[in-house]
């Protein structure tokens, strides 16, 4: 009964919540709109144009293809000059498809414009479809979202230890507001060390264990850059890298990685931020590495998606177009910084500290990767949920901000976590047979952080999920995964081959376009039949001749032991 009224709730909650948005859609079907084809000069399509609540579908005349567009996968929406068509629309999503719509009276283009800007970017959480699923969903509640044991993944990296150990004083975010509730720290650090580096870090956001390296005693830390400004300094901040140097018996120094161009540290610490003084840290070797910020990466994108969407794309163009974009050097500057953190930890037997400006995008980028290499854990599909779950979810990377999820500062977005997803695609690209899982599992993660379908990406920190009570609203991304988990399976995974360390080449040489994310609806650019998928295909094959063998031979027994003929006589009787 509890569980009828539930539905029936949500059901009624969900006619509500659609009535409300169609409210807002003054056009809801519009008749005679052209839409151009990819890559094709004077080839449009007329059809049918449909404003739902929750999606914005082309339906061609014939009714054999229908284009279906959810509103919080589109980024942008631009009304582009008269011509002697129509009044044309440009529709930009975050999953790279575009669509160039004209409409043939302009007051219908208008009210299009206005729904799509309403729709695609609401005010509140609580207006995302996430929070209203159809009452009919195909996964349990419950499903996904207790996946990821804290204290469990710790301990399985050894933690605690002799050396380091488990903290409760963020337990209720008192210490940073943007951290998780579990933290771990050097058990020399006192509390009051460990309160004072959080004042003295950009945020609260003071060092913190990310991952440790078991069998150097090496570890990772993350943290935000320091208040410094030109000389201020902190003896508790300083006294808690000494602890995190100490907790390591195995080194002498270790590495603190700034992820920022140096040029972009120093303007920081003229407004009172900036980076550490080696003169106040003891036994500390520091690096810049010049990963750019997310304005820098936004732009670089938008640039890409100019070039790949250009009609008529020639060769030349394409290429020269790529390397003005910058893409590609950005991706390869953030695999650079992974592999030098790997390096300090695996062959050098040094603990690193890790930071940007806030630590929640570049740091999450670096840390997330570097641990990717050193831990055959995370490279299964199991894994690489927990790990996003710990460095991106529960440290504080802010997915609704960088993946406009709400209508924010278009300025916040930035496709952060969709470089780190290239960057895997990029290590699975030179390691075909260390990760479990496919590309479509990539592509999939992608697309369902800027859909809002889940409650898995929204927020932007632990805090504010738990604000949300997520769980009693939302669905989890994750059950879907493990819920369709073939799906997502790489055929070609070896997991005994690939049980300790993989270095990542950054030869520019062996870096790739990933034609298949930015490419993928364009109708005259299909990449070749991937290999994994020619192997899937094969092993779904040999499954259904196995099944089929198996059936064959118990058809065979039977007729050995005379008891087909009886089943036979049987059912002709009957």
């Amino acid at each position: 009964i509890i569980g009828n009224e539930l539905r029936e709730r949500a059901f009624c909650s969900l006619v509500m919540d659609d009535q409300r948005k169609m409210n807002l859609i003054r056009s809801p079907k519009v008749e005679k709109v052209l839409l151009k084809q990819n890559n094709k000069v004077r080839a449009y399509t007329t059809g049918t144009l449909c404003l739902t609540p929750s999606n914005l579908i082309f339906i061609e005349p014939t009714g054999a293809k229908e284009t279906w567009v959810l509103y919080h996968h589109i980024s942008s929406v631009e009304r582009l000059p008269l011509t002697t068509k129509g009044y044309p629309l440009l529709v930009k999503c975050y999953t790279f498809l575009i669509l160039h719509l004209v409409f043939p009276r302009e007051s219908e283009c208008v009210n299009v414009v206005d729904s799509i800007r309403i729709l695609s970017h609401p005010e509140k959480y609580e207006q995302l479809c996430a929070f209203q699923p159809p009452p009919h969903w195909e996964q349990p509640r419950h499903s996904g979202w207790v996946m990821y044991d804290v204290v469990g993944e710790y301990a399985r990296m050894g933690i605690p230890n002799q050396y380091w150990e488990m903290s409760i004083l963020n337990a209720e975010y008192e210490l940073c507001d943007s951290y998780p509730s579990h933290l771990c720290f050097p058990k020399a650090a006192t509390k009051d060390v460990i309160f004072g580096s959080a004042r003295f870090r950009s945020r609260g956001r003071l060092p913190a264990l990310s991952y440790f390296y078991k069998p150097n005693n090496s570890s990772m830390c993350r943290s935000a850059q320091p208040l410094s400004g030109v000389s201020k300094r902190s003896t508790e901040d300083e006294q808690l890298i000494q602890f995190i140097l100490q907790a390591n018996p195995n080194s002498s120094f270790m590495y603190i990685v700034d992820t920022r161009p140096k040029l972009n540290a120093m303007a920081n610490r003229a407004a009172g931020k900036g980076y550490e003084n080696t003169g106040f840290y003891n036994n500390v070797i520091y690096q810049f590495i010049g990963i750019q910020n997310i304005h820098i990466m936004r732009e670089s994108l938008q640039k890409l998606v100019e070039v790949t969407s250009s009609e008529q794309l020639s060769m030349t163009h394409f290429l020269n177009g790529l390397e003005a974009s910058g893409w590609l050097r950005h991706i390869r500057s953030i695999l650079l910084t992974s592999l030098a953190i790997v390096k300090a930890m695996v062959d050098e037997g040094t603990s690193v500290l890790v930071h940007c400006s806030d630590g929640w995008d570049r740091t999450a980028q670096t840390c997330s990767l570097a641990t990717l290499m050193i831990d055959p854990f995370y490279r299964t599909l199991h894994g690489f949920m927990i790990l996003i779950e710990k460095e991106w979810l529960l440290f504080g990377h802010k997915f609704s901000y960088r993946c406009g999820h709400l209508n924010t500062d278009p300025k916040d977005v930035s496709p952060v976590f969709g470089q780190f997803l290239e960057c895997v695609w990029q290590m699975k690209n030179q390691f075909p047979t260390a990760f479990e899982f496919n590309d479509d599992f990539l592509l999939t993660l992608h697309d369902h952080v800027y859909s809002c379908q889940y409650g898995t990406f929204l927020g932007n920190s632990e805090l504010e999920r738990l604000k949300m009570d997520l769980p009693s609203h939302t669905y989890s991304l994750w059950g879907l995964i493990w819920q369709r988990l073939s799906d997502y399976l790489n055929p070609l995974y070896d997991e005994m081959s690939h049980q300790g360390v993989i270095k990542v080449s950054t030869d520019i040489k062996l870096l790739r376009y990933w034609s298949g994310l930015y490419n993928r609806f364009n109708e005259s650019a299909h990449p070749r039949e991937l290999v994994e998928e020619k192997v899937s295909a094969i092993a779904q094959q040999n499954v259904c001749l196995d099944s089929h063998i198996s059936y064959l031979t118990k058809v065979g027994s039977l007729i050995m032991s005379g008891k087909l003929q009886y089943l036979v006589l049987y059912s002709n009787v009957l």
